[in-house]
């Protein structure tokens, strides 16, 4: 028992000891860091004369290239679906897009996208991304596997539920520009849509998918055409078969001959008639590749305002000023350090 006891009193001076150096330490660390900052501000003010002509000197450059030699950039993106495109190819197309805003004459840039030179050398940069991103479709898919555990038993309900929840712009890519001259904006667009569309790679598909489209439309008007005869001739030996009832009777007897059920006649034209209603959807729309979002021309530049470049020249100044003030410092105790002559 008394073993017990002064077990019990050994862990409670252990722990009263640990939490007192951990108060000192947090102390003996706050004292530090204001030390610090009292050092700093000692050598501020007494290197005042550096610290104002440091700062003088970086605002009104900054303020002279931010107004006079930095060019404005405006940025606009625009959101293209494509079954066929993926981000390898986008990164490629748009890595060499970005090479050729290098040249300086921008001739490579004006064939590529078929533009005027003059609109080439107007655009700054290009960029792209999947409009949504690899943690948005894991978040999904958790989700999805979520509702399955929860309602084994209806799976109708949650194939529906499923159905709304999921992103369907898995195959969206989000294309953004950089450019000089907002006016620009707009012609852009069909460009960049036209460099994607005519990839040899997504051009020879969409001319695929658009063939087979017109030739399964076609398919299905020459058989609604046959099922509308078929449903006539349908009419019609029910016309007969109530024609040729027994006497005494108004039951209409089927026999053999009339072994085609009429329901299933008139279900098939309707299906018919959805599949043509889709068909029809996808030619006129074109989901295979399509522009969702458009650019838009916006004329507030991506530069920093002139309030945020003094603030940011400001403090940028101060900075260089102690990072000066050290190296003196560090330059002066090696000269100490050097034997003498």
């Amino acid at each position: 028992m008394n073993q017990q006891n002064q077990t019990n009193s050994s862990d409670e001076i252990d722990l009263i000891h640990f939490f007192r150096n951990l108060g000192q330490g947090v102390r003996n660390t706050g004292r530090a860091i204001l030390m610090g900052v009292a050092e700093l501000r000692f050598q501020l003010l007494r290197n005042k004369l550096l610290f104002v002509v440091i700062v003088f000197i970086g605002v009104s450059a900054s303020i002279a290239y931010s107004g006079f030699f930095e060019k404005k950039h405006y940025t606009s993106s625009m959101i293209i679906k494509s079954e066929y495109l993926n981000m390898r190819i986008i990164d490629n197309t748009i890595e060499k897009l970005n090479l050729l805003c290098v040249e300086k004459d921008r001739k490579g840039l004006t064939e590529v996208l078929q533009i005027d030179q003059q609109t080439a050398k107007n655009i700054y940069r290009f960029s792209a991304k999947n409009f949504v991103s690899e943690k948005d479709r894991i978040e999904i898919e958790v989700l999805k596997e979520q509702l399955n555990n929860l309602a084994p038993d209806r799976k109708e309900l949650v194939n529906k539920v499923i159905g709304k929840i999921e992103i369907g712009n898995h195959q969206s890519f989000l294309i953004s520009i950089q450019v000089h001259d907002p006016e620009i904006v707009k012609p852009l667009e069909a460009a960049i849509v036209n460099l994607f569309k005519d990839n040899e790679y997504v051009k020879k598909r969409i001319e695929a998918n658009t063939q087979n489209l017109l030739a399964r439309r076609a398919k299905i008007l020459s058989e609604s055409k046959k099922l509308d005869s078929l449903k006539a001739v349908i009419f019609v030996n029910y016309q007969t078969m109530a024609n040729q009832r027994r006497d005494g009777s108004n039951n209409v007897i089927l026999s053999d001959k009339y072994l085609t059920d009429p329901i299933d006649v008139f279900k098939e034209d309707l299906n018919l008639n959805n599949e043509l209603r889709t068909i029809e959807e996808q030619l006129y729309i074109r989901p295979s590749f399509e522009v969702v979002d458009g650019l838009t021309t916006f004329r507030e530049p991506d530069n920093f305002s002139l309030p945020k470049v003094i603030v940011i020249s400001f403090f940028g100044s101060i900075l260089a000023g102690y990072i000066l003030l050290g190296l003196w410092k560090f330059n002066k105790y090696l000269s100490s350090l050097e034997p003498a002559a």
